[in-house]
């Protein structure tokens, strides 16, 4: 089967997803569930004869836990069954037909159970973190947002080096015709003498220009911070603790405009090293002033051994008692002209994509990072059961709802070239991917 470029997981969509419904996907564990399995065309409808499902739980493979249930088409052809789910994990459910004294396979369809927390929660897969013609980028704002949309992604902002303005417009632009993607300001935060790249998302004002128009007031509540820092492993060095008086002071101010405030690619390295140093990292990393540390950044495929330096120090944290908030993101500058543009990014688990959901999400440590560097299969980070479940998500929900997206970033970009007969069309695609959730966990009658 032909990969399409802008497939955001890189992955063919199974005939288990889009030749047959299995309504909901998603349910509670340790919960009775009702199923429902709908071929959607013709040639697959169930013959009148008793069907055999089997539950398979992933986790518990061998063990003896299976499932069986007998089943008839109904009269409308569904197969509509229920069947007691156990402890949070991935279950297939195998559908076998009669075959002279023995069964034969059908498909294998593939389910997942949550406890009641996450179960209450959505995935929405995001970048945030990526440049356009506002500052060292390939393309307009407009074009980058539809591109974003065409391959599945739920929210994001443009955050163009020391340039707020572009994601304004892209954000006031598509919010005018109420496209399903989150659009949020950012920017990249470059303060004066500190090389610490810091992203604001979604905050409600510029740091960059605050920091612009009162240089004198910034350095000052800098140098009233560096006061505070009596902890620092080298208290000679000057500069290091400057830089990160700095940073803290940048973290407050997003935090002040409602931003989600990110900590960036701290190994990228620069000619013979990295950009700063490893005591600096750690340090920050430690402090936790920041929302969120960009635990997988946008490195070319030259570049993956940063990626692998952030993975090792977030691993060596976390054994020493520090549970760190993560994500992931592209760092793209192009979506036609540049292999960094989905190959990275967050995946949350949230009550919606509005700015403080998604905050809260990455704050109780209810996100992961994804890549899928150069086509390959995704690489998942985080912590556990979060990641266990984004490998289903990735496998099972997205390739479909990216097929909705997809129809809505075509309708996008054509909007952003002043094409307004599409208006209709993309009026008539409102909330397609939510319904579409709603379906996958159970919020809709079969």
């Amino acid at each position: 089967m032909t990969i399409e470029a802008y497939n955001a997981i890189k992955s063919p969509i199974k005939k288990s997803q889009t030749h047959y419904k299995i309504l909901p996907k998603a349910v509670r564990a340790n919960a009775k569930a009702d199923f429902c399995i709908i071929p959607l065309y013709e040639k697959l409808k169930f013959e009148n004869c008793e069907y055999s499902l089997t539950l398979c739980p992933v986790m518990q493979n061998g063990q003896g836990k299976e499932t069986v249930v007998a089943v008839r088409p109904d009269k409308d052809g569904a197969l509509k069954f229920s069947a007691d789910i156990g402890p949070e994990q991935e279950y297939n459910v195998y559908l076998r037909k009669p075959d002279g004294e023995r069964y034969s396979d059908i498909e294998c369809f593939n389910i997942y159970a949550l406890n009641d927390d996450l179960f209450s929660l959505r995935p929405y897969r995001g970048d945030m973190h990526l440049h356009t013609y506002g500052s060292d980028g390939r393309e307009d704002a407009l074009y980058v947002v539809s591109s974003y949309r065409r391959v599945g992604f739920d929210y994001m902002a443009v955050t163009d080096h020391r340039n707020y303005e572009p994601s304004v417009r892209a954000k006031a632009f598509y919010d005018s015709f109420g496209t399903d993607m989150a659009l949020y300001h950012g920017e990249e935060v470059h303060p004066p003498e500190n090389a610490v790249h810091m992203v604001n998302f979604g905050g409600s004002f510029s740091v960059n220009a605050l920091i612009e128009s009162d240089k004198e007031k910034y350095y000052a509540e800098v140098r009233e911070i560096m006061k505070t820092v009596v902890d620092y492993p080298d208290p000679t060095a000057v500069n290091e603790i400057y830089m990160y008086a700095s940073c803290k002071w940048v973290f407050e101010k997003i935090r002040e405009g409602g931003g989600i405030s990110i900590f960036c690619h701290p190994y990228w390295r620069v000619g013979n090293g990295y950009y700063i140093s490893d005591r600096l990292t750690e340090y920050i990393l430690k402090k936790k002033d920041y929302t969120a540390y960009e635990l997988i950044g946008g490195y070319h495929k030259h570049e993956i051994d940063s990626n692998e330096l952030q993975l090792a120090k977030y691993a060596e944290l976390r054994a020493q008692g520090y549970r760190i908030p993560i994500v992931g993101v592209s760092d793209s500058h192009g979506c036609d002209r540049n292999d960094l543009m989905n190959w990275y990014g967050t995946i949350v688990f949230a009550k919606s994509t509005a700015l403080e959901d998604i905050k809260q999400a990455i704050k109780d440590y209810k996100s992961v990072a994804f890549e899928t560097v150069g086509g390959e299969m995704p690489r998942i980070h985080g912590e556990f059961r979060y990641v266990a479940y984004a490998f289903w998500l990735l496998r099972e929900v997205f390739p479909v709802h990216d097929l909705f997206c997809s129809a809505e970033g075509a309708l996008m970009y054509r909007l952003s070239i002043g094409d307004k007969s599409v208006i209709p069309a993309l009026d008539a695609l409102k909330g397609s991917c939510a319904k579409y959730l709603d379906e996958i966990y159970g919020k809709t009658d079969f």
